[in-house]
């Protein structure tokens, strides 16, 4: 590239002229001087002037052929120059559509056609002050005259001077190519300088540009695997969930409609066996050998009837046990209450159905809302004031969304605690109708059981002072086998949830998590002991009426 700007550029102007000129002026003078001082010996001496006068022209020719094939060779390698230039110029456009190299090859074409221009101007310049000069030495040469045999010593030390100068002409030549050279050089490397700084820093833009969508895309895939992770064991748990609730209704049921077929068939062979005995008595007595055939059938009978009241107690010890379970001594209302469970599980199969439209409808929802906050999330430009305030948001969100299904979980247990116990206090009746459990009658089937725990309270202080009027006041200070209340397990408080709300912070938060809820075992065991309880106190009120 170095070698290819040194053809380009032009070469200094020709010094050896400017500075030979004066010497041949120099000269004259004392030609002259000497050709007026002693006019014979000039005369004598023709022959020398016209050799020394030939020597002169001899080397003007020389120097005016020098100076053509100089200015022809410095036109000749700009044309070429210019020519490879145009060349590769028109290569780097046909291989490369940046319209910035185009400029540039552009700008470094239009430098070069100027500095051709300079170039000829130049050459025309100095072909005119050849002219000028060749005009002068005609009229030197016609002004010449031969010199004395002194002036020999000095034109010895012209032509040593003269050797000098065009040494040092040649020197400075050299020195001022080698000066150009570098400057060209220097500009050069400044001008790409400024470009590749440019060039550069767009480079490290843009690096930086694809760094950050990167990390973004890293989170993103991030949260979208940890919400398809969540997702995953949020089905699977509500899928478990469902198949254990459904096993277990299955399993009711099925041991329900077990205990219907087999009160039907006691039912059914009891009908069977009463007809029979009933026809049995019925019969008269009637001839003696009908008499003997009779007493034999009579003696069938009562075998019959001694192994039908034995099958009759084992039915009522089943049915007594069936009552105990259920808290119902009529058979008609065991036959209604299979119905109504029925009924009961078809509402549940309802129910369920309607959850799972609604989960699934909030799945959408719930999608469709974090794809929306991932959009405004990554639209907005990240602001380092706005970030602790996405922060605290997301933190918050989080904390709802935990308290969500925690309260999401506890109302599942809620109701299904609400209705095993309404289920176990089917057996006390009030004046208004059973409300079948649903989302929206929670607290009605609730009032309802506390009127029927109510009922059963009354009931066990009724007993008690009966007890209080039958023992006396010693058993007033008799320590009880039975306690009076049933031990509270897992007893909470429910906080407000809107106060909650408003004062969202740590602590409260890590509390709220550590509550315990109460499960569903828990309800059936203090169902049942309050049940219990009252069974008790009901059989030792009869036991002491019947004494």
């Amino acid at each position: 590239a170095v070698v290819d700007w040194l053809a380009l550029w032009p070469s200094p102007p020709p010094l050896q002229h400017r500075r030979a000129e004066p010497t041949m002026v120099g000269a004259s003078p004392r030609m002259g001087a000497t050709g007026g001082g002693g006019g014979r010996r000039m005369q004598v001496r023709q022959g020398d002037q016209d050799e020394e006068l030939a020597e002169l022209q001899r080397r003007f020719s020389a120097l005016e052929d020098e100076q053509r094939s100089g200015a022809t060779g410095a036109n000749q390698t700009a044309r070429s120059s210019l020519r490879t230039q145009r060349e590769r110029t028109q290569a780097a456009a046909v291989r490369s559509d940046n319209e910035s190299e185009l400029n540039k090859l552009d700008e470094q074409i239009t430098s070069l056609r100027r500095k051709h221009d300079e170039l000829a101007h130049a050459n025309m310049a100095k072909r005119n002050e050849l002219d000028k000069l060749t005009d002068r030495l005609r009229d030197l040469s016609k002004e010449a005259q031969m010199p004395s045999a002194e002036d020999n010593q000095t034109m010895k030390e012209i032509k040593a001077l003269d050797g000098r100068l065009q040494r040092a002409v040649a020197k400075y030549e050299d020195a001022y190519e080698v000066r150009r050279t570098y400057e060209q050089i220097v500009k050069r490397l400044k001008e790409e300088r400024i470009g590749f700084a440019n060039q550069l820093e767009a480079r490290e833009l843009t690096l930086r540009a694809k760094e950050t969508d990167y990390e973004e895309l890293l989170l993103m895939s991030h949260d979208a695997n940890q919400s398809k992770e969540l997702a995953k064991q949020e089905l699977a748990k509500f899928e478990a969930l469902v198949s254990e609730e459904r096993k277990l209704r299955e399993k009711e049921l099925q041991e329900r409609r077990t205990l219907v077929s087999k009160k039907q068939e006691i039912n059914a062979d009891l009908e069977r066996r009463e007809k029979a005995r009933r026809e049995a008595m019925a019969v008269p007595a009637g001839d003696d050998a009908r008499g003997k055939s009779g007493s034999s059938h009579h003696t069938i009978t009562e075998a019959d009837i001694e192994e039908e009241q034995e099958k009759i107690a084992s039915y009522e010890a089943a049915f007594r046990e069936i009552k105990e379970a259920t808290g119902v001594a009529d058979v008609n209302e065991v036959i209604q209450k299979f119905i109504t469970q029925e009924e009961t599980h078809k509402n549940l199969l309802a129910m369920t159905k309607e959850s799972q439209s609604k989960i699934e409808a909030l799945t959408e929802q719930k999608t469709a809302v974090q794809e929306r906050v991932q959009r405004l999330k990554y639209a907005v430009t990240s602001d380092d004031a706005q970030a602790p305030a996405v922060v605290g948001e997301e933190r918050k969100s989080d904390r709802q969304r935990v308290k969500f299904e925690r309260l999401t979980k506890v109302l599942v247990a809620v109701k299904a605690g609400i209705q095993h116990l309404s289920e176990r206090l089917e057996g006390i009746k009030l004046e208004e109708p059973t409300l079948i459990l649903t989302d929206d009658n929670m607290v009605e089937v609730l009032l309802q059981c506390e009127q029927r725990l109510k009922i059963v309270l009354d009931a066990i202080k009724q007993e008690e002072e009966a007890l209080v009027r039958d023992l006396g006041e010693a058993a007033l200070h008799k320590p009880s086998s039975l306690p009076l209340e049933p031990p509270v397990i897992n007893n909470y408080r429910v906080k407000d949830m809107e106060a909650m709300e408003d004062a969202p912070s740590e602590e409260e938060f890590e509390e709220d998590l550590e509550e315990e809820v109460v499960d569903r075992d828990s309800l059936k065991k203090q169902s049942g002991s309050i049940l219990d309880k009252a069974t008790k106190k009901t059989k030792k009120r009869r036991g002491k009426k019947a004494a």
